[in-house]
């Protein structure tokens, strides 16, 4: 042989050595994305580069959201999970796994990024941990008491005693929430009880507030405003049940603001961006507008039938809310004054709504399914320019939509489409609304 063709040789074989030991970012996955099927959680990371997806087979994954290939990530993914939860920022993720541990990993990488956390999250208890705005902090909430993790060490910070209870028949929970960019974190027992906490010592501020619930009360929630000034705790009586009821609160003070209010079905609230108000939609009747700390009413939202309420979305920027009801009307109103700046008739039924981060665009889910019991789907994502609500353009999917969602820039969407056990993930561009084509095996 000559020496240059040994040399050549020796050489090939150097470097099929080395790409094998050497560390990859992407697995060898001969059926990529477009080919998984079971989609039970799917989110997009930070920058929409990647997906974190969850199979019915409990198989967690890191995908390339453009290539629709695997990435490697730690070795740890590869275990069966009950449960994965994002940071608020989606740059990181928590994964439940089977054995009973959990641990937090990189949303880009999928390197872990915590050590092994005896935490044993339950399958789809949601949720049963929450991250801090910045996701150096883990609220768990566990079946003996409630732990304050750090991330980055596993260490706990804080123990509070409140207990994760998950009824079959009442269906309460323990339940977290961060505000005020942080700086305090908001923890309800399971039946109905929000002690606010400091986060620097993680010390109680004020007394606990109990939720003013009839003994019928099926399950409990609860909604505080951004800068943690305001609260509201509701429940709910269960389908066709008695009343139930909603509770405004001075969160500074922890003083409830006035008698709670009722209604059939039970009612829920949400505050305005930018404004001292909390919108009020109830399973029946109108939704209203609330001052704070008043509570009187700033203008109503008519329920579209004999029987249920609006649903209402709000706006990031705070400026308009979207309501919709069985009677196909779409109604663009604006947030301060409650005027209809533009109605929109809808030619199908219209289920959910889906608004773009910057408050330019919003996006209406059509159920036009007329066949159902031949499972014969028709679904449309029509795509709305704000504030004039022309269309400008749609999705179909001819399949059961079983989730959406926007990437947090609002340039990518994500579909869930398929009957259970068969769902796929499908990426679309949110300006060509063109689906990304992934290599198929």
């Amino acid at each position: 042989m000559r020496p240059e063709l040994h040399l050549k040789r020796s050489l090939l074989f150097l470097c099929v050595v080395l790409s094998l030991a050497a560390p990859s970012t992407q697995a060898a996955d001969s059926s990529g994305l477009a080919a998984l099927r079971g989609v039970w959680q799917a989110h997009f990371n930070h920058d929409a580069s990647r997906l974190v997806v969850r199979t019915r087979k409990r198989e967690v994954g890191l995908w390339d959201a453009r290539k629709g290939t695997r990435i490697t990530g730690d070795a740890a993914l590869k275990k069966p999970s009950n449960a994965y939860l994002m940071s608020p920022d989606a740059r990181k993720f928590l994964v439940g796994f089977k054995d009973g541990r959990a641990r937090v990993f990189d949303a880009s990488t999928g390197s872990a990024v915590s050590p092994v956390l005896d935490l044993s999250l339950r399958e789809d208890a949601n949720p049963q941990a929450v991250f801090s705005p910045d996701a150096t902090t883990l609220v768990f909430l566990g079946d003996k008491e409630t732990s304050v993790l750090d991330v980055k060490t596993g260490k706990r910070v804080a123990t509070i005693p409140i207990v994760f209870e998950l009824e079959e028949e009442s269906g309460s929970t323990a339940a977290a929430a961060f505000a005020s960019e942080g700086a305090t974190c908001f923890v309800m027992d399971s039946q109905g009880v929000v002690t606010a906490y400091q986060t620097k010592s993680w010390t109680p501020l004020g007394q606990p507030m109990k939720h003013p619930a009839a003994e019928s009360a099926y399950e409990f929630g609860f909604e505080v405003s951004k800068d943690a000034k305001w609260i509201v705790t509701f429940d709910g009586p269960g389908e066709n049940g008695p009343n139930g009821q909603l509770q405004a609160w001075d969160a500074l003070t922890n003083k409830p603001l006035g008698d709670p209010l009722s209604a059939v079905n039970g009612m829920s609230g949400r505050f305005l961006p930018g404004q001292d108000r909390v919108l009020v939609q109830s399973g029946r009747g109108d939704a209203t507008v609330r001052e704070l700390p008043s509570m009187a009413i700033a203008y109503s939202i008519k329920m579209h039938d004999e029987l249920d309420g609006p649903k209402v979305e709000v706006f990031p920027n705070g400026k308009w809310l979207i309501a919709w009801g069985p009677d196909k009307k779409v109604a663009l109103i604006d947030a301060v004054s409650g005027n209809i700046l533009k109605p929109h008739s809808s030619p199908a039924s219209v289920a959910g709504s889906m608004i773009a981060p910057d408050s330019s665009t919003c996006y209406l889910e059509v159920d036009n399914t007329v066949f159902l019991g031949e499972s014969h789907w028709d679904y449309y994502l029509q795509r709305f320019s704000i504030p004039d609500l022309n269309a400008t353009g749609s999705i179909r999917i001819p399949n059961f939509l079983a989730r959406r969602s926007l990437s947090s820039d609002g340039r990518w969407i994500m579909i869930v489409q398929g009957e259970s056990d068969h769902e796929r993930i499908v990426v679309f561009d949110a300006a060509t609304l063109k689906p990304v084509e992934w290599s198929k095996p």
